[in-house]
């Protein structure tokens, strides 16, 4: 099993794509072990990137195949990269889990296929192949992977109670990808001081029509988390006064 916590968020100027990088094993209402060398993010194109939230190793082998598999081009925009995600990972699961149910059903003790959600976060293209309209899908196994169109600026999978509280309060659409950047590292770094399941070293990727994927080095992830933790000490500041 790996939990995690997986966050896309779109703003006035770009695009965001966070997660932690922990996987917990085990059961956790027992003992559980855990590795902080999960990768849940990838880029797939000049515009378009991908989070996984679920069985990390499934995930690693998945991305191999839509890679290999990824008819596209490489500058295609988010809905024939989302279309040929769907394609594979329906496909892969039929393959590897025939006969399993997406979610326990009482009274069928059939075997449950291990779930994974996807998010899918990028720019469309215009007949100019010019990046113009932000769009975000998910894509999770209990609905064998039916697209699910986030029409509110972001998108959540994993471990999201907390992060969604926060979102509600600190998140506006106009918010430039600066600010979206330390908004997605904040509601990971808080989570993980709340639930265990949650940790590990932040990953970061940002989209924008001018330099497509970035993905964030280490050395600017931890700035970004030493300037968050400044501001929530400006925050405790502000009830004492």
């Amino acid at each position: 099993m790996t939990m995690t916590l997986t966050v896309c968020l779109k703003g006035s100027n770009g695009m965001v794509l966070a997660c932690d990088s922990r996987g917990t094993f085990g059961d956790p209402r027992g003992t559980t072990a855990q590795n902080d060398n999960m990768v849940k993010l990838y880029k797939l194109s000049e515009y378009v990137g991908v989070l996984f939230a679920g069985s990390a190793e499934f995930a690693a082998t998945l991305i191999q195949d839509i890679r290999e598999n990824q008819d596209a081009d490489p500058t295609s925009g988010i809905t024939p990269i989302m279309n040929q995600i769907r394609e594979v990972v329906i496909r892969k699961y039929t393959e590897w889990f025939p006969g399993f149910l997406p979610h326990p059903i009482q009274g069928r003790p059939a075997p449950i296929k291990p779930g994974l959600a996807i998010t899918v976060g990028g720019y469309e293209l215009n007949e100019d192949n010019i990046p113009n309209i932000q769009k975000i899908y998910s894509l999770n196994s209990a609905n064998n992977f039916a697209p699910a169109y986030h029409d509110y600026g972001y998108a959540l999978n994993g471990v999201a109670q907390y992060a969604l509280y926060l979102l509600n309060r600190l998140y506006v659409p106009d918010m430039t990808v600066d600010c979206l950047t330390h908004l997605g590292a904040y509601v990971i770094s808080e989570t993980a001081s709340q639930d265990g399941k949650v940790g590990g070293p932040v990953r970061i990727i940002t989209i924008s029509p001018e330099d497509g994927c970035l993905q964030l080095d280490p050395q600017h992830i931890n700035d970004i988390l030493s300037t968050n933790e400044a501001r929530t000490e400006d925050l405790k500041t502000l009830f004492r006064s």
